[in-house]
């Protein structure tokens, strides 16, 4: 069962920048179990887990070829910046 984003957050929705924003946010809540995710979301808005954190970055990685450590959602946890932190296809990025 999908939630409502607003169900999480007050603030208005602005929508991803771009297809790899755009990618991300789809996975995010479909991993979440939300209708949208807007990129000045928090992944902690919506009570995201370590293993949803695997699991988004996993696909991330699957779906674009770009490496992503799941502890970037918990210390970047909001989508712009998060996707700001993913490198090219095949790279590895620090933040």
């Amino acid at each position: 069962m999908t939630e409502s984003r607003e169900d999480h957050v007050d603030a208005e929705f602005e929508p991803p920048l771009g297809p790899l924003e755009s990618t991300v946010a789809r996975i995010q809540a479909e991993v979440l179990g939300i209708d949208r995710i807007g990129r000045s979301d928090s992944f902690y808005d919506f009570g995201g887990t370590s293993l949803q954190a695997i699991r988004i970055c996993t696909r991330i990685e699957r779906e674009t070829g770009r490496q992503a450590q799941p502890e970037w959602l918990f210390e970047f946890d909001v989508l712009s910046e998060f996707v700001s932190l993913l490198p090219a296809p095949g790279g590895e990025a620090a933040p």
